[in-house]
C-alpha cells in the first residue's frame, strides 16, 4: 500500500518560525477562524505549502470535485463518525468497569466501520474524476479487503446486532423499580414525553438504555448487570471483542481523517461568507499575467461582518512588462487593506484554495515575501529604521526567485530622500529577481512609472469634505499627502486652533 496524502504528495515540513507574512495578511487569524468552525487539528497544514505545481493543481482538482452533488455533506457524515468513534474510545479507555470499557469499544467500532463502509460505497457508486479522490478510493478498496479488516468487521456487526437485539422494560411503581426482560405493552417513555417534554432532551436514548458512561448511575449499572445476567453471551462476546481486537483504526483512514479537515475547514468558511454576499473563485495559473476582479481583504470582510460594515473590492492587473504596483494616496484610504488582500488571494492560490476575488488569473508564484512597518522595540534598544533593516536585510539576501512582494509603509521613519533611495534599491532588487509585487507607500517619487512599475492611487470622492472610497485606480500619484481631510476631520485646522487658543 503506498504512501498517501489527500493533500498532495509533496508538501514543504511545517517551518520552525512561522514566516512574517502570516501575521502581515492576517493570515494567523483566518487561519483560527477556520480551524474554530471545524477542528484544531485542521491549522497545522495551513502552514504547510504545497512544494510545487502539480501539488497546488492536484489540491483544487480534489477541492473542486468535493463540491459536486452531495459529496460535501456525505463526507461531513464520514468525518462525524470518526470524530464519533474518537470518543466513543476515550469513554472506554477511561471507563472504570470492565462492562462499560467493553460497550464504549463496540460502539467506537461500530462508528468507525460504518464511517469506512458507508465513505467507500459512495466513492464507489460516484466513479471520481480526480486523481486524488481515485487514489483515495483505491486506498479504501485495499484496507477493506484485507483479510484482517474483514473478520473483525463481520465479529463487529454480530456482537453490535446481539446488543441491539435486547429489549427490556422499567416498571414503577411508588418507589419500586422493576426491570422486566420483556417489552410492555404501556408506553411509558411516551408517556412522559407527553408529561414533561420540556426535560427529555434525547427521548430515542430512553427507548434504547445501554448504561456504560464513566459517570453512569448506580441504576444504570444495576440494570446493566441485570440485563448480562439473563443474556450472558453477547455480553461476553462483547467482551472478548475488546480484549481480542483492542486496535481497528487504519493509519490510512485516520490520516485521511486528519487531513481532510483542512478541506471541510475552509468550505465551512467560505459557506458562511459567500451566504452574506462575499465571493470566492478557483485561480488560472498563466504566464506573465497577473489579472483580478472584486479582490478583497477576506480578514477584514469577516470583521466587517460582525461590525455590520460594507467591505470594498479592488481591480488591478499587470500587463507586459509590469511587474510592480506602487499604492500611494490619502491616509486610511485602503492602501495597506489593498496590499493585503492581494497577498491574501496570492497564499490562497498556493495552498490549493478557491481565492477571495470574483476572477483571477495569475502567475504561479514560487514563494511570498512581505514586509509591513514595525513599531520601535523597547527590549532591542533599536531604533524603527533599524528594526526595519534588521527584518529586511535576510529578505534581500535569500535572492529567493519568482515570490510575490507585498511592501507596506516601509522606511517612515527616515528622511524623505534617504526613504526614496533605499526604496527604490528595495524594489530594483526583486524585480532583478522576476518577482511581482506591491509597494504601499506615502513617498509619491517612487510611483514614477516605468515599463515595470504602475502607480496606482486610493481615490477619494470631490465635494467640500472628501470621502474615502477605499478604491484603488491605475493613475499617477496625485502629489500632496492628502493630509488636509485628516487636519479637519480632527478639528486641526489653523482657524481652528487659533479660535481655541483665543477661548482660552
Amino acid at each position: 500500500m503506498k504512501d498517501f496524502s489527500i493533500l498532495g504528495m509533496k508538501m514543504e515540513e511545517v517551518p520552525e518560525t512561522v514566516p512574517e507574512y502570516f501575521a502581515d495578511l492576517n493570515l494567523d487569524y483566518l487561519i483560527r477562524e477556520f480551524a474554530r468552525a471545524d477542528s484544531e487539528e485542521a491549522a497545522e497544514y495551513y502552514y504547510r505549502m504545497p512544494a510545487d505545481r502539480e501539488t497546488v493543481l492536484y489540491r483544487m482538482a480534489v477541492m473542486k470535485e468535493l463540491e459536486e452533488g452531495e459529496m460535501e455533506e456525505r463526507l461531513r457524515a464520514f468525518s462525524r463518525r470518526i470524530h464519533q468513534a474518537i470518543e466513543h474510545s476515550r469513554h472506554s479507555r477511561e471507563a472504570g468497569q470492565s462492562m462499560s470499557r467493553a460497550h464504549w469499544h463496540l460502539l467506537a467500532a461500530h462508528e468507525y466501520f460504518t464511517a469506512v463502509e458507508e465513505w467507500k460505497e459512495y466513492l464507489e457508486e460516484k466513479n471520481p474524476s480526480s486523481q486524488g479522490w481515485k487514489d483515495f478510493l483505491t486506498i479504501c478498496r485495499e484496507i477493506t479487503g484485507e483479510r484482517k479488516y474483514r473478520e473483525n468487521y463481520e465479529r463487529l456487526r454480530m456482537v453490535y446486532e446481539k446488543m441491539s437485539n435486547l429489549r427490556y422494560s422499567i416498571r414503577i411503581e411508588g418507589d419500586h423499580i422493576s426491570i422486566l426482560p420483556r417489552v410492555l405493552q404501556e408506553d411509558y417513555v411516551g408517556e412522559l414525553r407527553q408529561r414533561f417534554p420540556e426535560s427529555i432532551d434525547m427521548p430515542d436514548r430512553l427507548y434504547t438504555l445501554l448504561p456504560g458512561s464513566q459517570e453512569s448511575s448506580a441504576l444504570e449499572q444495576r440494570i446493566f448487570q441485570y440485563i448480562r445476567k439473563k443474556n450472558p453471551e453477547p455480553f461476553e462476546e462483547m467482551e472478548r471483542l475488546l480484549a481480542e481486537c483492542p486496535e481497528f483504526y487504519s493509519g490510512e483512514i485516520m490520516k485521511f481523517h486528519r487531513e481532510i479537515a483542512f478541506y471541510l475547514s475552509f468550505q465551512n468558511f467560505r459557506h458562511y461568507m459567500e451566504e452574506r454576499g462575499h465571493c470566492f473563485c478557483y485561480p488560472a495559473f498563466v504566464e506573465g499575467e497577473m489579472t483580478v476582479t472584486g479582490g478583497y481583504d477576506l480578514a477584514l470582510a469577516f470583521k466587517n461582518l460582525e461590525e455590520g460594515k460594507k467591505t470594498v473590492g479592488n481591480d488591478y492587473y499587470f500587463q507586459e512588462q509590469e511587474q510592480f504596483l506602487v499604492v500611494t494616496g490619502p491616509n486610511q484610504g485602503g492602501k495597506t487593506t489593498f496590499g493585503r488582500a492581494a497577498g491574501q488571494l496570492v497564499y490562497f492560490s498556493r495552498m490549493g484554495l478557491p481565492v477571495p476575488a470574483e476572477h483571477a488569473r495569475l502567475p504561479y508564484f514560487e514563494g511570498m515575501v512581505t514586509h509591513f512597518s514595525v513599531e520601535e522595540s523597547m527590549e532591542s534598544g533599536r531604533g524603527k529604521l533599524k528594526e526595519e533593516l534588521v527584518r529586511l536585510a535576510p529578505i534581500m539576501h535569500s535572492r529567493q526567485r519568482n515570490v510575490f512582494v507585498v511592501i507596506n509603509e516601509l522606511f517612515t521613519s527616515a528622511a524623505a530622500y534617504d526613504a526614496y533611495q533605499m526604496g527604490r534599491r528595495v524594489m530594483e532588487h526583486f524585480l532583478g529577481h522576476g518577482c511581482y509585487g506591491i509597494y504601499v507607500t506615502h513617498i509619491e517619487e517612487l510611483a514614477e512609472e516605468t515599463e515595470q512599475i504602475v502607480s496606482m492611487t486610493a481615490a477619494l470622492e470631490g465635494g467640500d469634505s472628501p470621502v474615502r472610497t477605499y478604491k484603488i485606480f491605475r493613475q499617477p500619484a496625485g502629489g500632496g499627502g492628502y493630509v488636509e481631510t485628516i487636519v479637519e476631520q480632527y478639528g486641526l485646522t489653523y482657524e481652528n486652533i487659533m479660535r481655541r487658543l483665543a477661548h482660552d
